[in-house]
């Protein structure tokens, strides 16, 4: 069995994901954020692996190619702010 990967190679991981995700081309399929760290966090709302919330989540596979990219869009916005130093 192997180790998990830190959250912060995760995200990294992630956040690299949605630059190449969101410079595809519209028309292509926009693949699922999930990655299989899945926990929510209380004080945001937002899967610890993924970023998103409950709501996201459940209807990704009712959004259309274009709301999913938005998704993705939030997604990289949410992990610039994750990486922001505390206030």
């Amino acid at each position: 069995m192997s180790t998990p990967a830190p959250i912060e190679s995760v995200h990294q991981a992630l956040s690299d994901r949605a630059t190449q995700v969101l410079a595809q081309p519209v028309a292509q399929a926009v693949p699922s954020p999930c990655v299989a760290v899945c926990q929510m966090q209380a004080d945001t709302g937002w899967c610890w692996g993924c970023r998103r919330t409950l709501n996201e989540i459940a209807q990704w596979s009712h959004l259309d190619n274009s709301e999913r990219r938005a998704v993705w869009q939030v997604i990289a916005l949410r992990l610039d702010g994750a990486r922001l130093p505390p206030a």
